[in-house]
């Protein structure tokens, strides 16, 4: 697919530090001044692309740690476990799935930092762009946009982190909103509110660059979770019912659910937002490569495709096997989904690794063939660790996603539709309002579910959201704010690693079995009044006094 590519706007990092002292006071040549720049509506595109250049670095990719944004909110959650190749492998990310990581952590610094460094951006559109002509107007809207959505997720990281307005000067410290968690979750909420009238609409549902930048949809949403968030479903109904109305956003049909996760699902018809990659070698190189979102879904959270006979036909690179599907988590959507294409597209069974998949060499093999074939299964004596006996599908890179090598393209999603079709329903469901169960059940009947609701509840939702949106960065700051943690109290505690009978026990048939252990010395799991939030970094405690760290810092 095309990828529609933001220019690079190479500002002078001088544009945004004070005048050298008369001792250094040198003609510099090729060095735009902040104070003549700005004043065109060219000038504020430019400044715009910069912002996105900006949120395409930090948030959907990091030099260093990866992705740190998904990995953050997605490993400390219920339905997912830490894998790897042993022990200790991928420890940035098993740190969080277990509840053992400290202000120190890579992944915590990284998200946080990236977060406000979307912040500063934006501010500096915000503080210098005027309100003088419609794409001035369009252009501060879309950084006001991006900055209460870089907000509200620090918002619900970090509980109560520094509330920024402004471009800050070198020596500032700011201390903690001191408003508190919901205040600061309003302030989000009102501030996408405010300039939905100055954005644009996405075109129509076939409208790619309509998903690729801020548009009206988007700020609702933002406005819509802030609300849900803090608690307030009548405000969250208005916001998120007018995104479902525009028109300009559709469900994808069954049968391409699972190419939502996949470059050919980038900028479709379900996706509000997306942090479109960059094709740009200048920007995150590593060896001439670049290091981006497809960096996380190619390696890290890929199978441990070594420890197989061999390669399946349907990955495109082989991995680390940094995640695995939760054996618990995927028994619940089992007896809820049972075969649907939701399902077999999320996970497999024992018996889908083994017999439904195309290995290489098995071509017109029986299924009697293959349960006694050397050319499948699973090779390695050690196993694969951290796998509970299922084998997660949906973000297992397909050969379309490795067009660059397994350096290759993938879109960080922002939001899709069906994320909003069920914060909708949820509101609905605490508001005694029955009007989103007609959105949860087109959840499910397009998901292709064994269950289809018949009344609207919060259980319901929950249930629906869970299945739905599983590694989508969603499962662990939904827990907290329903109270639902007694899930995660014993993360680290028994790591399960699976094997095949037939290479490990000699047995002449293929056999998935599971053996558990407690590598782990010290506290692991989840403790209520601790891990709510996650802790500032020591290199933002350290220089900002003011800053009062959460309890899982202390």
């Amino acid at each position: 697919m095309k990828k529609i590519l933001y220019p690079i706007l190479g500002l002078c990092a001088a544009m945004f530090l004070g005048g050298c002292e008369d001792r250094l006071d040198i003609e510099q040549k090729g060095v735009i001044s902040a104070d003549d720049f700005y004043q065109t509506d060219d000038d504020a595109q430019n400044a715009l692309n910069n912002l996105y250049q900006c949120f395409a670095y930090h948030i959907a990719g990091n030099e260093g740690v990866y992705v740190a944004l998904p990995v953050l909110f997605n490993e400390a959650g219920d339905d997912m476990l830490a894998a790897g190749n042993m022990y200790g492998d991928n420890d940035f990310g098993a740190q969080i799935n277990e509840f053992r990581y400290d202000y120190q952590n890579e992944v915590i610094k990284n998200t946080y930092t990236g977060l406000y460094a979307v912040v500063y951006d934006a501010n500096t559109i915000i503080d210098r762009v005027p309100d003088d002509s419609p794409i001035k107007k369009r252009v501060r809207a879309e950084a006001i946009t991006l900055r209460a959505w870089a907000h509200m997720m620090l918002a619900i990281g970090w509980d109560c982190p520094p509330l920024v307005e402004t471009v800050l000067p070198g020596d500032a410290r700011p201390s903690n909103y001191e408003g508190g968690h919901v205040e600061l979750l309003r302030w989000c909420a009102e501030q996408a509110e405010s300039v939905v009238n100055d954005l644009e609409e996405r075109i129509s549902p076939t409208d790619k660059v309509g998903a690729s930048k801020v548009t009206k949809g988007m700020a609702l949403t933002v406005a819509g979770k802030a609300r849900l968030f803090m608690g307030d479903y009548e405000n969250a109904k208005k916001d998120l019912k007018q995104v479902i109305s525009s028109n300009k956003y559709e469900l994808v049909p069954t049968d391409r659910w699972a190419n939502l996760f996949h470059t050919s699902g980038d900028l479709c018809e379900e996706m509000i937002f997306q942090s479109n990659c960059l094709d740009n070698a200048n920007v995150g190189d590593w060896g001439g490569k670049i290091n981006r979102t497809s960096w996380m879904w190619i390696q890290f959270w890929n199978w441990r495709t070594d420890k197989l006979v061999s390669r399946p036909k349907f990955i495109g690179a082989d991995g680390w096997g940094g995640h695995s599907i939760r054996a618990d988590f995927a028994e619940r959507m089992l007896a809820n989904d049972g075969d649907s294409p939701r399902r077999k597209a999320t996970f497999m069974t024992p018996d889908e690794f083994f017999y439904e998949m195309e290995w290489t060499g098995t071509e017109g093999m029986t299924r009697e063939q293959l349960e006694t074939s050397d050319k499948i299964g699973i090779k390695d004596p050690t196993g694969l660790y951290g796998f509970g006996g299922y084998f997660a599908h949906k973000i297992v890179p397909w050969p379309e996603d490795n067009e660059k090598g397994w350096y290759g393209f993938k879109n960080l999603t922002i939001f899709r539709y069906a994320e909003v079709l069920l914060m909708y329903a949820e509101a609905c469901a605490m508001t005694g309002d029955n009007d989103g169960l007609q959105y949860l059940n087109a959840i499910q009947n397009r998901a292709g579910s064994a269950h289809v609701s018949s009344t609207l509840t919060l259980d319901e939702v929950k249930n629906e959201k869970a299945f739905e949106m599983w590694i989508e960065g969603v499962r662990f700051p939904d827990m907290v704010r329903w109270g639902d943690t007694d899930g995660i109290v014993n993360n680290g505690k028994n790591i399960p690693s699976t094997y095949d009978a037939f290479f490990t026990k000699k047995e002449p048939k293929h056999r998935i079995y599971v053996e558990y252990s407690n590598p782990n010395k010290g506290q692991t799991g989840f403790v209520k009044g601790k891990h709510e939030y996650f802790p500032y970094p020591k290199v933002t405690i350290s220089r900002n006094p003011n800053l009062q760290q959460n309890p899982s810092g202390l």
